[in-house]
Order: structure tokens, then sequence, then C-alpha cells
């Protein structure tokens, strides 16, 4: 629910939406507590008991966003380095097959090119959609298809073959663990509570301003806007594969034009 919220809103505009909304709902709390105060008469102010609740619910809730920002970003990088190792396996089992020489092992060097490029045109694209493409999926099967072909007939081809076996699960293996990546977001449990609990650091806030002065305003509204930024850091860093801060596919992308560059012929560049 909350990635479908998130995914049309760019990285500055979360940044921007959380603190802003924030404010308002802070001034609006406000001014309710003090007309209510006003004309009900139903609040005690103990200023030492509200600074004391604000100081309180502020550090526990930048302890607490401090170490999931930091979880979110640690699994991030390593969305990256999955994406890396994929591009190296590519690169393994290209150079494996050539090693091997044999027709069906150029044809399914043939086939992991077209494997490539399917990955970056069509699978990609639609990561974001929480599932990978049965194109892709196919053109995989298509590169282990022509690796079953190959017979090897010497002891020396034997080796070779088994390294491309090796290889060939190595890819298939972070293929799977790419796609699985999608779903290592944060639930959304942890925002529906994030946003009750900044509600709630609102409320003691609106309280802690029914007596206020610039400083105290300042103070207050300064300390809602830094959690609020890091609340939407970690909106942002938590979606790899939506905004402007997302996983990138250029490892991939250098790998499919090296590939590309040693059988030009074979398929066309990519746009």
């Amino acid at each position: 629910m909350y990635s479908l919220m998130f995914e049309n809103l760019t990285d500055a505009q979360l940044l921007v939406v959380f603190p802003v909304a924030s404010c308002v709902a802070l001034l609006l709390v406000t001014l309710a507590l003090r007309a209510a105060n006003h004309k009900f008469a139903c609040f005690d102010y103990d200023s030492d008991i509200v600074d004391t609740a604000t100081q309180n619910t502020m550090s526990g809730a930048y302890v607490v966003l401090g170490f999931v920002l930091a979880l979110v970003m640690t699994t991030a990088s390593g969305i990256d380095d999955k994406v890396s190792q994929e591009a190296q396996a590519i690169k393994s089992l290209n150079r494996l097959l050539i090693l091997d020489g044999s027709p069906p092992a150029l044809k399914a060097r043939h086939a992991l090119i077209a494997y490539t490029d399917s990955i970056l045109r069509e699978e990609w694209p639609i990561l974001r959609q929480g599932h990978g493409s049965d194109q892709t999926s196919a053109a995989l099967t298509e590169v282990f298809r022509n690796i079953d072909d190959t017979d090897p007939q010497t002891p020396k081809a034997n080796t070779v073959f088994g390294r491309i076996l090796n290889a060939a699960d190595h890819v298939a293996q972070a293929r799977n663990d790419r796609i699985m990546s999608i779903s290592s977001s944060l639930p959304g449990l942890f925002y529906t509570v994030s946003f009750l609990s900044i509600f709630g650091v609102i409320i003691i806030c609106g309280l802690r301003l029914m007596e206020a002065n610039v400083l105290r305003v300042i103070s207050v509204t300064v300390q809602l806007v830094m959690l609020t930024l890091m609340l939407g850091a970690i909106a942002i860093v938590d979606l790899p594969y939506l905004g402007d801060t997302s996983t990138s596919a250029d490892s991939l992308a250098a790998v499919y034009d090296s590939l590309l560059a040693q059988a030009p012929i074979l398929h066309p560049a990519r746009p």
C-alpha cells in the first residue's frame, strides 16, 4: 500500500512532503489543544512533565529511525552488490563458453547475450511491480537448453563443461537473488506504526506549545522536521527499484555491451 503511495513521488517530494505535513499537523493540533483548554480548562499545564515527555519521545524516535535508516541503507548496498555479482556471473559464463568453443557452446553464448539483453529491456523496467519477466525466464531456459546440448568428448572438455554448468547455476541463482530482493523492503506495518508514533510526537509537541514562545516554537519545529526527514530518507532508500535513488543496472549494461562488442552482428545495440 505504502509503496503505491510513494511510487509517484520523486525523492525531493518525499523529503518535502513529510516535514510539511507534520508541521501543518502540529499547527492544527496546537490550535485545537489551545481552543479546548480555553473553552473547557481541561489541562493543568506542567512544563516539566511536558518537556520531559518531549525529550524522551524525540530521543526514542531518533534512535529507532536512525537504526532503521542504517538497516535499509545496508540492504540497499547489498542489492547493488547482488546486481554486480550477477553481471560478473554472466561474464564468467561467457568466458567459459568461448573456451569450450563447440557449436552448442557458441549457441549457448548467443543465447546468453539474448538473455542479458532481455534483463535490460524486458525485466528491469517491471521489477518495480514485484516480479520478473516471463520472457527473461524463457531466455534463461534457452541458455540452459543449449548448454545441455553440449557433448564433451575429451577430459579437458569434460572439465570445462563442469565449470560451465557451475557458472550457469551461478547466473540463475544471481537472477533469483535479484528478484527476491524486490521483497526486501520494510513491511507496511512499519510505516503504519511510524506514522502513528509521529502523530503521538506531534500531540506531545502540541502540548508543549500551549505556552509557546519563539524559542520553543523553533526548537520543537526543527526537531519534528529532522525526525520526519529521517522517515522520508528511509522511504527513499527502502524502495530499491523506485524513485530517483534506485538500484542501477549499469553493471549489467556494461557486461552486455562487452559481450555484444565480441559478436556485434548477433544483436542490435541497446538504444
